[in-house]
């Protein structure tokens, strides 16, 4: 059984569980959200032993080199030591300037900080040194100065729901990032392009298909969106307006409960209507896990190359 010494404390590991369970278990504060690597909340520093492989999968070459992994992804064989890292320079101060409600349960959060990013990538929001939750930027650098996200509010949302309650226009917050491969490229202009998206999977699509028209992006961009029911819809005004102003991008929406019921659809089965085949479509694919592969494998089937769909998995909090 593998020991870590962190801070004060020798704490074992058992071999199923992860050096974040550990530290947890044993009552250490680690920053934590996603538990499945993608996040990167619960990063700390060795400082002495093996680290495995897949405990620093995604990081940066600096953090590797320097010895930095992801505590939820780390299950050692041998003794090890881990430190918090020093962590001031990869948080920076944002300041809210909107909070705003919208459909669906969705609060769209602006804030002002000085972020280089890329529309459709996402950052960690800090309520406190132990809640940490990932959301994507809907926003475009080129288009407007702050940053804006789409958050639902869940049922006791530790985060969420103190955004609702609490969080106030002119209070400051920590953000960590950008992280994600899931935005735009200028390569082929006239290369066809899907975007998908269920709920809040809209935000990142939000950026990636007005950063493609700013930068004069000309095939066709397919843009897909869903909701339990026209309520539940959001931005949907703004879309169509968007999509009116350019004749290449195409908007259509699925809703699980309508007035004719055989208008009904889910995503898939719209997508799947509306396109025969999507040999050299360029793929970008965004919500909870289990719709997103269900979307993948459907757009894999239909001609697109792996390699061409980009994905943004919406975990949830652990």
């Amino acid at each position: 059984m593998a020991k870590v010494q962190f801070q004060d404390a020798t704490i074992e590991i058992n071999p199923d569980q992860s050096l974040l369970e550990a530290l947890l278990s044993a009552d250490k504060n680690i920053p934590n959200s996603c538990r499945s690597g993608l996040c990167q909340s619960c990063l700390v520093q060795c400082t002495d032993g093996h680290i495995p492989h897949p405990a620093q999968k995604g990081l940066s070459t600096a953090e590797i080199e320097t010895k930095h992994l992801l505590a939820c992804q780390c299950y050692p064989s041998t003794d090890m030591t881990v430190q918090l890292p020093d962590s001031g320079d990869r948080k920076i101060a944002a300041t809210v300037v909107e909070k705003t409600q919208l459909p669906g349960q969705v609060i769209r959060l602006r804030l002002h900080a000085k972020l280089d990013y890329k529309p459709g990538q996402y950052v960690n929001l800090w309520r406190d040194e132990s809640t940490i939750r990932s959301y994507s930027l809907a926003s475009v650098p080129a288009l407007e100065e702050h940053l804006e996200f789409h958050i639902r509010v869940q049922p006791e949302g530790r985060f969420s729901g103190w955004m609702q309650e609490s969080l106030q226009v002119g209070d400051e917050l920590q953000l960590q990032g950008p992280n994600g491969l899931c935005f735009y490229t200028a390569g082929d202009p006239a290369q066809p392009m899907l975007l998908a998206g269920i709920g809040t999977g809209l935000a990142p699509l939000w950026g990636i298909a007005r950063d493609a028209l700013k930068q004069g992006h000309s095939g066709p961009i397919h843009l897909y969106t869903g909701a339990r029911n026209a309520d539940n819809l959001y931005l949907h005004e703004e879309i169509a307006a968007l999509a009116a102003a350019h004749d290449n991008l195409h908007y259509q929406v699925s809703l699980l409960e309508t007035d004719t019921p055989s208008d009904a659809k889910t995503i898939d089965q719209l997508i799947a209507s509306q396109h025969d085949a999507l040999n050299g479509y360029r793929v970008f694919l965004c919500g909870s896990p289990q719709r997103v592969n269900k979307l993948r494998k459907l757009c894999f089937l239909k001609g697109a190359s792996m390699q061409a769909i980009q994905c943004d998995l919406f975990q949830p909090a652990a």
